[in-house]
């Protein structure tokens, strides 16, 4: 699991400000990141699939995450949505509770 910059399910949240994970009411353990929801698309530092890289780095031995993209594929990069001033919306649900709490948190 890692941090990416970018609308993803799993992982770890890009808090744009200090981290505020909730606590399940249930039993009062950290809940776990279901999703992110972000404003933006980087065009680095987010997980590049190889179709969306720069031509001169197909097949190339670097990780997704510092590869460049293709400047084609840029403008189809992200879905259109402002949330707040570039940040997220992250969901968290606790999968330990019967009845799966959940939970969100904006960041702006």
């Amino acid at each position: 699991m890692a941090t990416t910059l970018q609308s993803k399910v799993g992982g770890y949240p890009s808090w744009t400000q200090p981290p505020a994970w909730p606590d399940c009411a249930g039993c009062g353990i950290r809940m776990e990141h279901l999703l992110s929801v972000t404003a933006t698309e980087p065009e680095s530092g987010r997980w590049l699939p190889l179709d969306d890289r720069h031509p001169g780095q197909e097949g190339a031995e670097i990780p997704s995450w510092q590869a460049e993209a293709d400047p084609a594929a840029v403008d189809g990069f992200g879905h259109g949505m402002d949330l707040g001033d570039l940040g997220g919306m992250y969901f968290f649900v606790c999968r330990g509770c019967p009845d799966t709490p959940y939970a969100h948190r904006y960041d702006r």
